[in-house]
């Protein structure tokens, strides 16, 4: 019988040919579609290379797209989400213009632009840069809840460190309040059944991107919920790039994350973040004065809420990153895990250097993943070249995201600066106009500067030929990273 299938057997080995060319075919038409040309150019070189291998892949993780039961949600979201958005909006008293110098104009027309969120002034931030702390602080407010207590985290586990913050979410349910959590369904998937079982203690439990082998439930099974975000009686909020993990969760790594807690309007728009997500997982909308309630002025920060994700349309991290390194003119600083850029980005970070901006970049020295670090170093050289300061961290895997600017408008949130958090993932970010924060994120960064080690492009270029070529090779899959 195998003899039958044998593709040294001229019948089938033509129709092996036929099937190759049939998918190169398709692929010319269906790959360009919504898609960056570098990108689209990437996966086609790899399909005309290996048909059956890459258009399989390309049917796994290439569509750039939910899947058809998920974009069923989505188009609705915006009506459902509608009396909540509505509710943000008649909170006039904390709407700010801010009063930032004339260049930053284009940056707030286009953040006012995408008209998810209104800028809200009136808000206070604290600076949280350790598990502990964070659990710590978590199950305090916890414990202070009347209302609602609302989690989302892409890594979500009960483990000896976190076990505070669901020992205080159990107390709440006992005490009637409504306590939800919603986790990545893949990024929590090694400590998921611990969290399933809190269903039965009264916590509600949602999976973002529940994993199946259904095509209509998963379009491609790397679509994530990156979002990590805390919501107590829609007044307290939590929102950065801290997982609710222990540290050591992955050996050897040990992660080092920043958290912000936030008092103020701007807390109603994480809730009504959360309630988006929810609502297109678990198929419930959080609607009323009890999720939203009229806000209370803090402190004097004035920041607005930009998610992006499969249900924005535009790539909002991307856009707004591109807008502020333009509008620059004295230093740009960015810290994050992961570095891959695309082409405009990569451009727009050596133009500003070489028009004297001072550009630096902290970036953890070794990564969990290691085709990521050959692509991510495939680009020091060039960037050394037109002057950029590059740092590479050692004491801990940097796991920290935020870019400060003119030490004056930082952005923080989730997203790394790469392909998947511009376009697949749905992440989180947070921009701030006032200086306040960032004076917290330059006593970060000094901190981190001190333990870092400054890279030179003398000590680069001595890098062996068999680094090169592997960060070479890698480049060439930065735009499917």
């Amino acid at each position: 019988m195998l003899e039958l299938f044998d593709l040294r057997h001229p019948q089938w080995a033509a129709l092996y040919v036929m099937v190759e060319w049939l998918i190169r075919l398709i692929a010319l038409f269906v790959v360009p579609l919504r898609r960056p040309p570098v990108t689209a150019t990437a996966w086609l070189l790899m399909i005309f290379f290996q048909p059956v291998i890459g258009g399989i892949f390309y049917l796994f993780v290439g569509r750039p797209r939910a899947s058809k039961a998920r974009q069923a949600k989505i188009d609705t979201l915006e009506k459902a989400l509608a009396p909540n958005v509505a509710h943000l909006q008649q909170q006039h008293d904390w709407h700010r213009q801010t009063t930032l110098p004339e260049r930053w104009r284009p940056v707030m027309q286009l953040a006012q632009h995408w008209r998810v969120f209104p800028e809200f002034g009136g808000n206070s931030v604290a600076l949280i840069d350790t598990v502990p702390q964070l659990v710590s602080q978590l199950a305090t407010d916890i414990d202070q809840a009347l209302h609602s207590v609302h989690l989302l985290f892409y890594i979500t586990a009960r483990d000896s460190v976190t076990e505070p913050v669901f020992l205080a979410l159990l107390r709440a349910v006992a005490r009637g309040v409504e306590v939800r959590l919603l986790v990545d369904d893949f990024g929590s998937k090694q400590f998921i059944h611990p969290l399933l079982e809190l269903e039965q203690q009264g916590i509600r439990v949602g999976r973002a991107f529940l994993r199946s082998k259904l095509p209509r439930r998963a379009a491609r099974f790397d679509l994530r919920n990156h979002r990590k975000l805390a919501v107590i009686d829609g007044a307290i909020g939590y929102a950065g790039s801290m997982n609710l993990v222990r540290p050591d969760f992955k050996p050897p790594f040990l992660y080092e994350d920043i958290m912000l807690r936030l008092q103020g309007p701007v807390v109603l728009e994480l809730q009504t973040i959360f309630a988006g997500d929810w609502y297109i997982e678990r198929n419930a909308m959080l609607t009323g004065a009890q999720y939203f309630p009229n806000p209370i002025a803090t402190g004097n920060e004035v920041c607005i809420g930009l998610p992006s994700g499969p249900e924005y349309p535009d790539p909002v991290q991307q856009q707004l990153l591109l807008a502020l390194i333009h509008a620059s003119i004295e230093s740009i600083r960015l810290v994050t895990p992961y570095f891959v850029p695309d082409e405009p980005m990569l451009l727009a970070l050596k133009t500003a250097a070489q028009r004297g901006v001072e550009v630096e970049l902290i970036l953890s020295e070794r990564l969990d993943q290691r085709l990521v670090q050959w692509a991510q170093e495939s680009y020091y050289e060039e960037l050394l070249s037109v002057g950029v300061v590059i740092r590479r961290y050692r004491p801990a895997f940097l796991h920290t995201k935020f870019a400060l600017f003119d030490n004056h408008i930082s952005l923080i949130g989730s997203a790394n600066l790469d392909v998947r958090s511009s376009l697949i993932n749905a992440e989180l970010g947070l921009l701030f106009y006032a200086p306040q924060t960032a004076q917290l994120l330059n006593g970060l960064l000094e901190r981190y500067r001190e333990t870092a080690r400054t890279l030179s492009l003398e000590a680069w270029l001595l890098r062996s030929r068999r680094e090169i070529l592997l960060q070479n090779m890698a480049r060439l899959t930065t735009p499917l990273l």
